[in-house]
């Protein structure tokens, strides 16, 4: 058929039309970059073009969110992707009342728009979508105290914390959550006036067996996820990110967006094809960014995209990995990803 562009070729995987080869991409943390827009778009784009991915995910730092109330950070010193805590707006449950809507347009939120819209200028009108967390995601995030353990080891910690929170202090929690989903809309509607296609809404590792239970998300998540996304419902690329393993997905894939991404690879999830039969939105995903990507060989990363470009079924699918990738993912394991959808033909 006929070559496609970048931006046609994920619009017709979104809606189950014909394609030249299925739309790939993959995305990543720039921890020396991401406090300067400048220096982080530049990075933005050399990883598009290096890789000639089909659509972008803008990576901005995971710490911004909390910023807007008030977190501080010390960017000269990392864990992982975060950086250390320096000082925190919530020392106490009293302190939620400081919780309070944000303009979506200033301070760190401003930063990420001129992020976006330098990003735009250089990707040839490909699809680019902005990373929204959840507001439980963000008030999690906001809940850490310095001196906490690195997020991994000090995980159960911090969602004991939040825990306590919302048991102990629902109403306090409720207000919180509602100011941070009323700034989390104005910023994803200002983002996609900005040229944003859509945003990548993000639910960090809550939504899952051994963090809330169900009822608790379904309670101070959904309502608040749902509010955001409803302020950009009209964007042609909304899509929703469930974070980590043994994931509540039929809590949350009836969400109004247009694809679901999550890690269908090796993390007690549904597959690509049980995902098929459950929901009938685009699926992006299939290769373990863990495994295969990070540990593997070019050919195990093409065997795994060929597994699962069978597992999807050959529409409403674009390749990807299940989250961000590694920063040390070694580079030819990624020109390897990218290559291995050329000899495929979606129907």
């Amino acid at each position: 058929m006929t070559h496609l562009s970048k931006r046609e070729r994920v619009d017709a995987a979104l809606a189950g039309q014909p394609l030249d080869r299925p739309p790939v991409a993959a995305w990543r943390h720039f921890l020396p970059e991401e406090h300067a827009a400048e220096r982080l778009a530049a990075a933005h784009l050399r990883f598009f073009h290096e890789y000639d991915w089909d659509w972008l995910k803008v990576n901005p730092r995971a710490t911004y969110y909390a910023e807007a109330w008030g977190s501080r950070y010390d960017p000269a010193e990392y864990t992982g992707v975060l950086p250390r805590l320096v000082e925190t707006p919530l020392r106490d449950p009293g302190d939620l009342a400081r919780i309070t809507p944000r303009s979506p347009t200033e301070g760190p939120f401003a930063e990420q728009l001129d992020l976006l819209r330098r990003i735009l200028g250089g990707i040839g009108g490909a699809h680019a979508v902005q990373t929204v967390f959840s507001p439980l995601s963000v008030l999690f995030l906001l809940l850490e105290q310095p001196g906490d353990p690195p997020f991994e080891q000090g995980f159960a910690l911090r969602i004991e914390r939040l825990r306590a929170v919302l048991h102990q202090h629902p109403q306090a929690a409720h207000d919180a959550l509602a100011a941070i989903a009323e700034t989390l809309g104005g910023y994803a509607r200002a983002s996609v006036a900005a040229g944003a296609s859509g945003i990548f809404f993000a639910i960090v590792r809550l939504a899952r067996a051994g963090a809330l239970t169900e009822a608790e998300y379904a309670a101070f998540g959904r309502p608040y996820d749902l509010q955001v996304l409803a302020a950009v419902q009209d964007a042609p690329f909304n899509i929703l990110h469930i974070c980590g393993p043994q994931v509540y997905f039929d809590l949350v894939a009836d969400y109004p967006v247009r694809a679901l991404n999550w890690a269908a690879v090796n993390q007690g999830n549904p597959t690509l094809a049980e995902a098929r039969r459950r929901v009938g939105l685009a699926l992006i995903g299939g290769v373990d960014e863990h495994g295969a990507l990070l540990h593997g060989t070019p050919a195990v990363v093409a065997d795994a995209a060929r597994a699962a470009i069978a597992g999807a079924g050959g529409s409403r699918w674009l390749l990807a990995p299940g989250c961000a990738v590694a920063p040390d993912t070694p580079p030819e394991n990624l020109h390897a990803l990218r290559r291995a959808v050329e000899p495929a033909v979606a129907a």
